[in-house]
């Protein structure tokens, strides 16, 4: 990732935060509210998705070591006086994680904050404590997106097309996500049998995947946009069956529990406009994954606000500023859903 630098030639004067025009009299009191009413907020949920890290003071690199999967064989001696044969344990491995600095500033003039009736620092604070927020939760959904692919000979994220398609150009009108697919993309992720596409043919790799099963620290979470979700919504079989025991915890987002699969509908969840064959549908990539086990987060810094008073242009800059880094972890632990919207 490249690093993002604060920038000195973007600053905000009074016109900008006035608002638009009014024609009021003299003797006409008006009020002015200083309660902002807010936009809408995208919310975060992938990162439920995530191990995250936190890395020491004075540290660059965080390495988190993983086992791409247990041995399918260990030497068995069973002859009597017998040295035990030795086994070779290559199955261990490591993923470097390097949070690189992002930056970013609101700059306001002093002569802005003095006449505005409302409090313009805490709205700089808070734009961009959400930007930034929304940055860290796309760039997971970014990473799960373009996770290394299973081959014929490894291991890796698995491929569902809607409908009959073999790929996103082939994708027509009504290849929408249903319950079969979530099924389907269910036992790619719990099967040892691992599923990649060549040339449009989908194909079995020689290698093994890792059997992944749901956990109630580490469950299976399915991530869909809201053209899904109201696909899903209109259902009867996924409404009927989507259903939460008394003990259950939900997620932020999360619309239901189906074959217990966490179903969280967010717009993070990464779209395109041009597949099919005419280049002109719009769809969705959803995504099931083994959480905790699919992707990390390392923060090298946790976002930091500070208001640094600039006199040399008599302005204060609202910076906020934070180094983090996006791995996968385990490639077969995550399905990709490709889907159109409708």
């Amino acid at each position: 990732m490249k690093m993002k630098t604060v920038q000195q030639l973007a600053d905000t004067a009074s016109t900008d935060v006035r608002g638009s025009s009014a024609t009021k009299y003299a003797l006409e009191p008006t009020q002015w509210l200083k309660t902002i009413v807010d936009a809408a907020k995208k919310k975060r949920f992938f990162e439920s998705a995530a191990r995250v890290f936190d890395l020491p003071e004075g540290t660059k690199d965080l390495v988190q070591p993983y086992r791409s999967k247990y041995l399918a064989s260990v030497t068995d001696t069973t002859s009597e006086n017998t040295e035990i044969a030795g086994t070779t344990m290559d199955n261990l491995d490591g993923v470097t994680f390097t949070p690189t600095p992002h930056r970013y500033a609101i700059n306001i003039s002093n002569y802005a904050l003095r006449i505005n009736a409302v409090n313009l620092i805490a709205a700089a604070q808070e734009e961009l404590a959400e930007y930034t927020a929304n940055v860290v939760d796309s760039a997971i959904a970014t990473a799960l997106k373009d996770a290394t692919d299973a081959t014929s000979s490894a291991a890796g994220a698995q491929t569902i097309y809607g409908g009959d398609a073999t790929s996103t150009s082939t994708l027509e009108a009504g290849d929408v996500l249903t319950t079969d697919m979530i099924a389907d993309a269910r036992k790619r992720l719990m099967s040892t049998v691992c599923k990649y596409w060549s040339g449009g043919s989908e194909g079995t790799s020689s290698a093994t995947k890792n059997p992944w099963y749901p956990e109630p620290d580490a469950p299976f979470l399915l991530f869909i946009g809201p053209e899904q979700e109201n696909t899903l919504l209109k259902d009867s079989q996924f409404v009927n069956a989507a259903e939460y025991g008394s003990q259950e915890v939900v997620l932020n987002g999360e619309i239901g529990k189906y074959l217990g699969i966490k179903v969280i509908s967010t717009v993070n969840t990464p779209s395109a406009t041009n597949w099919g064959s005419g280049s002109n549908l719009a769809g969705h990539i959803c995504l099931l994954v083994k959480a905790k086990y699919c992707v990390g987060v390392a923060y090298g810094q946790r976002p930091t606000l500070n208001i640094v008073d600039w006199k040399i242009k008599d302005q204060k800059r609202i910076q906020l500023t934070m180094a983090y880094d996006v791995q996968t972890i385990h490639n077969d632990a995550i399905v990709k859903i490709y889907v159109v919207d409708e």
